[in-house]
């Protein structure tokens, strides 16, 4: 399997690129691996183009931390991208 810095770069040239679904979905393979890396949910939220799309990202967040995050402090890391979701969604 590609290293994870190899498919967010690939992600990111498809955000560029404005193939977003294609994005999204190489982004929701890394955050399966890793739930809890920030710079992967900024730019999972950046594969997003209209606010009510966000609910699912808001989803998914739930669901991983739910599902495979075992050591989050407080939950620091899942409020915190919960909050970028919501500056996302109050600049669409």
């Amino acid at each position: 399997m590609a290293k994870i810095w190899e498919m967010l770069d690939a992600a990111y040239v498809l955000i560029n690129s404005g193939f977003l679904p294609q994005a999204r979905s190489i982004i929701e393979k890394i955050l399966c691996l890793d739930p809890q890396n920030i710079e992967v949910w900024e730019a999972y939220l950046n594969t997003f183009e209209y606010a009510s799309d966000l609910e699912t990202a808001k989803e998914m967040v739930n669901l991983l931390w739910d599902k495979k995050v075992k050591d989050d402090y407080l939950d620091a890391n899942r409020k915190y991208v919960l909050r970028r979701i919501n500056e996302r969604m109050s600049g669409l």
